[in-house]
């Protein structure tokens, strides 16, 4: 089965120093399981048995030479679960030893000559997340393998309580080696329909600035004032997190008549303003933030990747936190309404069409261009937000108790959030570079002092979690 070329361009535009990945993090209160914290091999026949019903994780990439056509899914006959899974003994470190693990597992790429997933289970952690004795499982996958919705139903059908013995199959077509030569005549073909896309963008491009002349769509800002956060970025992670009860959020969300999603940005906003004040490096200008928005109650799409991308105004030039509230709510809600109108949808559709040689292409002359060191494109900061559901998540007879995860660092952007809520609790994960923030504990505190800001502003009484 090949690619979608939007999972396909996760494949091209990676880079050394910036792997595209999706990743999940679980912890599990193993005091529910009579059986105790599990051994190693426990954990590796649990794992290997539940992978079988999800032909994702046995299948790999099998790419063309040059990229002149989009790679293949094909099944892994050297499929090898200790290729995939490691185990480690947290001998009862907490939180710090938790993040520890977790910045180093971030950081770490992926082999997509193998299928594009890893997981780590770490044992033996205690008082974390309101339990003295847990496990939890770090996943990460390959972005070509779908979105945060896609990988969810995976994840989900991993741990549930019973194991589903039919597996989970796509259509299957069967792929052999395919040669230069044998991509080759597609060429012609791609090609004629990469331009009838730019063509098709062009339209709609001026389908757009009619309506932005009219009055009838606003554009966000095109540049923003770059911060240390908008450098290039290394190779090392820093993680930590901040966690808050899903009730506390939506009671705020009720009394701002916003969503839950302008709560954590909003929160997340002021964290932002607040650390770049203390560094001495505060913008008077706004900043902005990247947030991935589902296309899939639209219905136009068959990848596994059915996002787009709001540049929301995040609004840190307004130090009231209940007006920051409203602001970024209307923002939001404008980009929103934006990035569905079916100009803009075909504005962004080249995608579709454009042949992985020249994504890799302009890849990699992106890569070696100048980029400004006053402003960067659009946004600063990346913030995603996916509710994982229910607690009905189980490591053998262990429940899952919290959810965290990490947004992927790329070129220039070297600060994300990932938003997630499992249960009552939502945490707001934070990863970044320590060469850009070497105190993201710091960062935390903040995160936290402007939750309690703005629930005091909306006169919410909220909870410790």
């Amino acid at each position: 089965m090949k690619l979608a070329p939007r999972d396909a361009a996760w494949v091209y535009l990676e880079r050394a120093n910036t792997p595209l990945l999706s990743i999940a993090m679980y912890v599990f209160d193993t005091s529910t399981d009579p059986r105790g914290s599990m051994t190693p091999d426990e954990v590796r026949a649990f794992v290997a048995e539940r992978v079988q019903t999800v032909d994702v994780f046995t299948r790999r990439l099998q790419r063309v030479p040059l990229d002149l056509d989009h790679p293949s899914w094909v099944e892994d006959h050297d499929f090898d679960i200790d290729n995939h899974l490691e185990v480690t003994d947290a001998r009862g470190g907490g939180w710090g030893e938790f993040r520890r693990i977790a910045s180093e597992f971030v950081g770490r790429g992926l082999d997509l000559q193998r299928p594009p997933w890893e997981m780590q289970v770490v044992t033996g952690l205690t008082d974390i997340d309101g339990v003295a004795h847990a496990s939890a499982v770090l996943l990460k996958f390959h972005h070509s393998v779908g979105d945060g919705t896609a990988t969810l139903e995976m994840t989900r059908r991993l741990f549930a309580a019973h194991v589903d013995r039919q597996p989970v199959t796509g259509p299957h077509t069967p792929v052999g080696s395919r040669s230069v030569r044998q991509a080759l005549p597609t060429i012609s073909r791609q090609l004629r329909a990469f331009v009838r896309g730019i063509r098709h963008v062009s339209a709609a491009g001026k389908e757009m600035k009619a309506a932005i002349d009219s009055g009838d769509m606003q554009m966000p800002p095109r540049m923003r004032p770059a911060t240390r956060f908008n450098r290039s970025v290394g190779p090392e992670r820093s993680f930590d997190a901040a966690s808050f009860l899903l009730d506390d959020v939506r009671a705020i969300r009720a009394a701002g008549d916003a969503t839950v999603n302008d709560v954590a940005l909003t929160v997340v906003s002021g964290a932002l303003r607040d650390y770049l004040r203390e560094v001495g490096e505060e913008t008077e200008e706004s900043l902005g933030a990247n947030v991935p928005m589902s296309l899939r109650s639209l219905g136009h799409l068959e990848s596994a990747n059915q996002i787009t991308v709001l540049q929301v105004d995040l609004h840190t030039d307004i130090d009231d936190p209940l007006e920051r509230l409203r602001a970024i709510h209307t923002s939001t809600a404008a980009e929103r309404d934006r990035k569905q109108r079916a100009e803009v949808l075909r504005s962004e559709s080249l995608v579709d069409v454009t042949p992985g040689f020249v994504v890799r292409a302009i890849n990699w002359i992106a890569s070696r261009l100048p980029s400004s060191s006053s402003s960067v494109p659009y946004f600063n900061v990346v913030t995603t937000n996916v509710a994982r559901g229910g607690v009905d998540l189980w490591l053998r007879d262990a429940q899952a108790v919290s959810t965290y995860g990490a947004a992927a660092l790329t070129d220039r952007q070297g600060l994300t959030h990932a938003i997630h809520s499992l249960g009552n609790t939502l945490t707001i994960s934070v990863l970044t570079n320590p060469n850009m923030m070497d105190d993201p504990e710091r960062y935390v505190a903040l995160i936290y002092a402007q939750f309690d800001s703005l629930a005091a502003a909306v006169g919410v009484s909220t909870s410790t979690v």
